[in-house]
């Protein structure tokens, strides 16, 4: 039977239409030379958040439908200062470990940034986000992409998305059933509660600090009665 031209047109259309975007986001790593004498330090490890990031990868890629897609976004000036201080092309392990998994990641340098790169209409080309991650440092009140890095345990401005900040991104860039986690610490306990009631998602975070030094996925820090929530 001869299927008429239109039905391939609809069914073209449509297609395109129903694409979504799953998005990971990747912070900065802390300095060694600002966490040398704390008692609790952080990112021992470089790739603490992008090795969390690639390790979801294949699970997600399985649930991928026609037309979907997956983006990773990368916060830049923190592995470049990390890879000066360490005196390694961290760049080229990441896109080496990217293309092991498919994936080519596109760099911010700032929240702005971050902002347009979260814009979506729907389009083929800025398909609405069905999931959105983040891994990297926060704090109740913010993402911090470049803690302990470019100034000691301090925050400056364009480096951090606070939650007086979440009117920047519109709910209509997401599906009406759109999942968001937070992987950083204490983001459970005030950020994914204003990520609901200003983006109109749903965000799991953690009430209490997230471990990312057994590498892979992060766990909630043992004996500090952590929990997930949103």
């Amino acid at each position: 039977m001869r299927i008429p031209a239109f039905f391939w047109f609809f069914t073209t259309i449509t297609a395109s239409v129903m694409a979504n975007d799953i998005v990971l986001i990747s912070g900065g790593p802390a300095l060694r030379s600002h966490e040398r004498f704390k008692t609790a330090s952080h990112d021992k490890y470089w790739g603490n958040f992008i090795d969390s990031a690639l390790a979801r990868v294949g699970e997600l890629q399985k649930g991928l439908g026609p037309g979907d897609r997956l983006t990773w976004l990368v916060f830049r000036p923190g592995y470049v200062t990390r890879g000066e201080e360490d005196k390694q092309d961290y760049f080229k392990l990441i896109e080496e470990r990217g293309q092991k998994h498919g994936l080519v990641p596109i760099y911010f340098d700032n929240k702005e940034q971050l902002f347009t790169l979260l814009r979506r209409d729907g389009s083929p080309e800025r398909p609405k986000i069905s999931r959105l991650e983040y891994y990297g440092h926060s704090n109740k009140k913010c993402w911090m992409f470049d803690y302990s890095n470019r100034v000691d345990g301090g925050a400056i401005e364009p480096l951090v998305v606070h939650v007086d900040d979440l009117e920047k991104i519109s709910g209509s860039s997401f599906t009406p059933n759109a999942t968001c986690v937070s992987y950083g610490c204490h983001s459970g306990e005030e950020f994914s509660q204003r990520w609901r009631m200003v983006v109109g998602r749903p965000m799991v975070g953690a009430i209490g600090k997230t471990d990312y030094s057994d590498g892979g996925m992060p766990k909630l820090s043992e004996g500090k009665g952590g929990s997930w929530a949103y």
